[in-house]
């Protein structure tokens, strides 16, 4: 996996979400999609604090907020409420639920973009992810960084997957997912 993102205004367009994954195969192991042969399910998971403070948009959607109103968006409190600590842009466990089935291969695409607070310890509850050769339920994470995780899931239920950091999981940075069978 390889992270994209743009360069125009790398700061605002990345808070503004311009940023993704490239699935990168090696030559004889792509099915005719390009995705894996030796994976029967995929997941892209980005972590990230977006500070919407920074964002290109952030104008407009002051504007659309309130209604034409005026916001003080040198107020400490709302620069602070507008600090997103989310998956996927999805904050709270509610992003929809990862839907995977017991014995199938599954790749976890993981990535995070942005300052020094996102440091992140992912963590999985309920099953286990192969990472570099070493069996784990937490990965760490770097701005820019990636990790790339292989899981056999062998307890079905429905699991929290969501950053350790103490103030970015209080803060909504969790997730679910569901294995079944």
């Amino acid at each position: 996996m390889w992270m994209y993102h743009s360069h125009v205004d790398e700061v605002a367009d990345t808070y503004a979400g311009l940023m993704g994954f490239m699935e990168i195969t090696a030559k004889g192991m792509a099915q005719p999609d390009g995705s894996p042969k030796d994976v029967d399910h995929e997941v892209f998971q980005l972590y990230a604090v977006m500070d919407e403070n920074q964002s290109s948009y952030l104008p407009a959607n002051l504007a659309r907020a309130t209604g034409g109103g005026s916001v003080d968006t040198d107020d400490e409190e709302s620069g602070e409420s507008n600090l997103m600590h989310s998956v996927n842009g999805y904050m709270y466990g509610n992003q929809p639920v990862v839907t995977l089935t017991k014995g199938q291969r599954v790749r976890w695409y993981l990535m995070s973009m942005g300052t020094e607070v996102d440091l992140h310890t992912l963590h999985w509850h309920g099953n286990d992810v192969l990472v570099g050769g070493m069996w784990m339920d937490v990965v760490n994470l770097l701005p820019a960084g990636m990790v790339t995780a292989d899981m056999v899931p062998d307890n079905s239920g429905l699991w929290l997957f969501h950053c350790h950091v103490n103030k970015h999981l209080t803060a909504g940075m969790v997730t679910r997912y569901q294995v079944t069978g």
